[in-house]
């Protein structure tokens, strides 16, 4: 039973984003359509509403495909009812987050560029780049920083109590 309830967490988010990628039409969840533009042509980012004392981050429809390698084990699990975010979120070299924290389990995958991840209970910075995927744990506190010279695109998955706010901003940590 105790392997059961650890495999939990990760079967509901493997078996939701198996479920919305099934559902998904052309034009739909980063699909292209036949009028989508070609891939030469990126979107432009638009940017989402800021939360007071969080920056704006620039989101764009990068795709809908992004595979990173954790390096450790993961163990995520809900006490009740869960929403799923994936969004995909581009900081421009010099940009960063803000120190904020995610009511919610995160897993992030690096697309391109090279991010700088600097958690609460370490200080220590640390970089992660293309095909890297780093978790940040439930509540503590972190910032995400862009020290070098090209955009940074990230793809979030995240896991949040049904209405909860996406990302809070807190006092910095280190």
């Amino acid at each position: 039973m105790p392997l059961a309830r650890h495999l939990l967490g990760p079967a509901l988010l493997v078996a939701t984003a198996a479920l919305l990628a099934g559902c998904a039409q052309p034009g739909q969840l980063g699909h292209e359509s036949e009028a989508a533009p070609s891939a030469s042509a990126a979107p432009a980012p638009t940017t989402e509403p800021a939360l007071p004392g969080v920056p704006d981050v620039p989101v764009t429809q990068a795709g809908s495909d992004a595979q990173g390698r954790l390096d450790r084990p993961v163990d995520i699990s809900t006490p009740g009812p869960a929403e799923l975010l994936v969004r995909t979120e581009v900081l421009q070299p010099g940009q960063a987050s803000g120190w904020v924290r995610h009511p919610g389990t995160v897993i992030t995958v690096v697309r391109s560029g090279t991010v700088t991840v600097q958690r609460a209970d370490s200080c220590e910075p640390r970089p992660f780049g293309p095909g890297e995927a780093f978790f940040l744990e439930d509540g503590r506190p972190n910032e995400l920083r862009n020290d070098g010279p090209d955009p940074v695109v990230l793809t979030r998955s995240e896991l949040l109590a049904p209405g909860a706010p996406e990302r809070e901003p807190v006092e910095p940590a280190c």
